[in-house]
C-alpha cells in the first residue's frame, strides 16, 4: 500500500510539471504561426475598373421609339415626366449621317443607354452606363438589340378635331403652345380623346410636328409633360464612338 501510495504521488506530480510546461512550449509555436518568417502582407493600389461596379446590361429595341433624328441638332435636349417617370433625351453628338442619342432615365443613380441611331430610325448600336450624384460612374457596357415585338394599336375613327392653345410654363419660361384636340371612336364605340401640345423652341427629340416639340400630351389618364429643354446637351457617359 506504501508504494501504492508513492506512485500515485509521483505520478500527480509528473502530470502537474507537464500542465505547466507545456504553455511554455507552445508559445514558440504560435509566434511561428503569428509572426511567422513568411511573406509580409502588401497593400496594393486596385486598378480603377475594377473599382467600379460591372453591369449586365439591358436590351435596347432596333428602332428608335423616339422623334426623327434628322430634325435635331447635337446638344440639344428635353425632359418629360410621365406618371411617376421621368426622361431625358439628349442628342450629344453627330456620327455621319446618324446621331447619338441619350436616353437617361432620371433617378438615383441615372442610368443612360447610348444609341446611335441612323437617319430610318434604326439603332445601329447601343452602350449602358450609371452615374451617381456624386460623380461615381458605373463600367459602360455594349447593349444588345432586339426587335420591338410590340403590336400596333388598334384604328381609332377620328370624329372631331380642334385647335387649342394654352400657356404652359416649363423652368420658369411661360410658353404659349399650340396644338390639337381630337376625339376617336373605337370599334366598339367607345370615345377617347387626345390633346397635343406643341412649341417651336422646344427640340423636336421626343416628338415633333411643323409646330414644333412636344409640350404635352394628354390620353385619356395618362400624361406626358415637358419638365425642360435646352441646348447644351454633353455626353453622360463615355464610349468609344
Amino acid at each position: 500500500m506504501y508504494h501504492e501510495r508513492v506512485a500515485r504521488r509521483k505520478g500527480s506530480l509528473y502530470h502537474e510539471r507537464v500542465r505547466k510546461i507545456l504553455p511554455v512550449l507552445l508559445l514558440p509555436a504560435l509566434a511561428g504561426c503569428i509572426f511567422g518568417s513568411g511573406e509580409a502582407s502588401r497593400v496594393e493600389r486596385v486598378p480603377e475598373e475594377l473599382r467600379r461596379p460591372r453591369l449586365v446590361a439591358p436590351r435596347v429595341f432596333d428602332r428608335h421609339a423616339y422623334g426623327d433624328v434628322t430634325k435635331v441638332r447635337a446638344g440639344q435636349w428635353a425632359s418629360y415626366e410621365e406618371g411617376g417617370r421621368r426622361i431625358t433625351l439628349a442628342a450629344v453628338a453627330a456620327a455621319g449621317d446618324a446621331t447619338w442619342i441619350e436616353v437617361i432615365e432620371e433617378g438615383e443613380p441615372r442610368q443612360v443607354s447610348a444609341r446611335l441611331v441612323g437617319p430610318d430610325g434604326v439603332v445601329r448600336k447601343a452602350w449602358y452606363g450609371e452615374v451617381s450624384k456624386d460623380g461615381t460612374r458605373s463600367t459602360v457596357e455594349p447593349q444588345s438589340l432586339e426587335q420591338n415585338g410590340s403590336t400596333a394599336p388598334p384604328r381609332l375613327n377620328e370624329t372631331r378635331r380642334e385647335a387649342v392653345e394654352e400657356t404652359v410654363v416649363v423652368g420658369g419660361r411661360e410658353l404659349k403652345a399650340r396644338g390639337t384636340s381630337l376625339r376617336f371612336e373605337d370599334l366598339e364605340g367607345r370615345l377617347s380623346e387626345e390633346i397635343t401640345l406643341w412649341h417651336p423652341d422646344v427640340p423636336p427629340i421626343y416628338a415633333g410636328s411643323v409646330s414644333g416639340g412636344l409640350v404635352r400630351r394628354k390620353t385619356g389618364k395618362s400624361t406626358v409633360s415637358l419638365t425642360g429643354f435646352g441646348s447644351d446637351a454633353k455626353p453622360l457617359i463615355e464610349i468609344t464612338r
